[in-house]
């Protein structure tokens, strides 16, 4: 894609509706011009017809033309345009001029004032004008005189050249103007590149805000956020991988320890137990960086937005029932699904949303009471669901709960082997999706409960036949397995 200069681009903006202005204006001043000019034009045939009325004399023989053959050649004489004239009686008889044309005279508008016309004689444009002269008195005569339009189209011709010399003088002063101007109003933005420029990629403090302008100061904030994001994922960075190393330190150091042992023993019990504690530091080692990575994962989601994708939650509870049926039929616990009978869809990563869930199961089924229950649900409305899993365990004491979602955080004397990451995980994707997860006691008995809230979504009404066809909620369990 072609680079676009934003001072050339504004340049453009600006120069458009300037030029079409300055088009406007040019036009109307032009036409104002021709029509001043007209105006002198007509006046001076106007006093050309009532100085050729005033040559006009009556006598006992009538109406006579007096005005001296040097005076009329004079007056017709002219080396642009051509002058006619003529004299008629009210009757219409011709008292004097060479006028090529007869020009209608209609009396009754006369005697309202001048009529000019505009007019072809012998096949060039010609004004004309015509007036009463002594309008109701017995010495009535029809006055015409007519004039080519040669010194008017030269007329028009130098004003058209005089106002688009002035213009284009005045349109070049206002684009140079316009340029200096937006050149001088891009010297923030220039100053904020050159910055950035000449930083360290390890330096992330924030840029300075004094004495930019309002809308310049709008992309320094963006621009100190995105840079306050990166520190936090840097941070974030720095933080995962000092805590592989913490939990890889020990056991590898158990590993190496166990192997020492076991090379100096000669008991093959000896040899076998030493091998069995590697393995099962192996195996916690293992669990751990599984445990790390989908915890790594769910922050980039949280960073960046999972894969969205429409995603049922009852079909989601439904596989993490069957995948842990054995599991908790291992402990003796009962484990009960309720959800409604129609698809809850949201928008989410399935294979994070999955990991949140059988986490949470997970922690319920080890962590609760054997020939205990575990329950999961999907409550709320369809345009914001919520999942909930409870178990009727020992919970969680008080003072503990302030950092059970804390990385590696475990409450003293928990069984099991886990790391203190499962938790962390789960509000990672919950807040990933929009969400969060809350953790509150059972209502109904001892016991502990995980609300994970998803954000709501504009709900869709159906219509009556899709109403009358839709199943409503299920009452009690739609799916159980008996731990007994």
């Amino acid at each position: 894609m072609r680079t676009v200069s934003l001072r050339a681009y504004l340049l453009v903006l600006v120069a458009i509706p300037l030029l079409l202005l300055l088009l406007a204006e040019t036009v109307v001043s032009y036409l104002v011009g021709m029509h001043t000019a007209n105006q002198v034009f007509d006046r001076w045939l106007l006093d050309s017809a009532h100085s050729i009325a005033q040559e006009i004399r009556v006598d006992e023989d009538g109406l006579r033309f007096i005005a001296a053959a040097d005076a009329v050649a004079m007056f017709e004489w002219d080396d642009i345009d051509h002058t006619y004239f003529e004299i008629r009686d009210a009757d219409g008889h011709l008292i004097a001029g060479d006028l090529p044309q007869v020009i209608p005279a209609d009396l009754s508008r006369l005697r309202e004032g001048p009529v000019f016309e505009t007019l072809r004689i012998d096949g060039e444009l010609t004004r004309a004008v015509t007036l009463l002269n002594n309008p109701g008195a017995d010495d009535e005569i029809v006055v015409q005189v007519a004039e080519t339009l040669n010194k008017r189209r030269g007329m028009t011709t130098e004003v058209l050249s005089l106002v688009a010399m002035k213009k284009t003088l005045l349109i070049a002063g206002a684009m140079i103007a316009v340029a200096v101007a937006i050149t001088r109003g891009m010297r923030p933005l220039r100053r904020l590149a050159d910055e950035l420029a000449r930083r360290s990629p390890r330096d992330l403090t924030p840029l300075s805000e004094d004495d930019a302008p309002r809308e310049v100061r709008t992309l320094i904030e963006n621009t100190n956020g995105l840079l306050d994001r990166i520190n936090h994922m840097l941070g974030a960075h720095e933080s995962f991988v000092g805590n592989i190393a913490h939990q890889i330190r020990t056991p590898l150091a158990g590993i190496k320890l166990q192997a020492q042992l076991a090379l100096r023993e000669t008991d093959p019990a000896a040899v076998r137990r030493a091998l069995a504690q590697i393995a099962r530091a192996a195996d916690h080692m293992s669990h751990v960086n599984s445990q790390l990575l989908k915890l790594a994962r769910a922050e980039i989601a949280f960073d960046r937005g999972p894969q969205a994708a429409p995603t049922d939650l009852v079909a989601l509870v439904e596989a993490c029932c069957d995948e842990f049926g054995s599991a908790a039929r291992a402990r003796d616990i009962t484990l009960l699904a309720e959800m409604p009978a129609e698809a809850i869809d949201i928008e989410g990563d399935p294979a994070l949303l999955h990991e949140m869930l059988r986490n949470l199961v997970e922690n319920a089924i080890v962590y609760g009471s054997r020939h205990g229950h575990v329950w999961i649900r999907v409550e709320g409305e369809a345009h914001a669901p919520r999942l909930v899993v409870e178990d009727d365990g020992r919970g969680i004491p008080p003072e503990h709960r302030p950092q059970i979602f804390d990385h590696f955080y475990r409450p003293p004397n928990s069984p099991g082997e886990g790391c203190g990451l499962g938790l962390p995980i789960v509000r990672e994707i919950a807040r990933a999706h929009g969400g969060d997860v809350r953790l509150e006691d059972r209502a109904a008995g001892p016991g502990i409960r995980f609300v994970v809230d998803f954000p709501p979504r504009p709900a869709r009404g159906p219509s009556a036949a899709e109403t009358s066809q839709l199943p409503g909620p299920v009452a009690g369990p739609r799916f159980a397995v008996d731990g007994q």
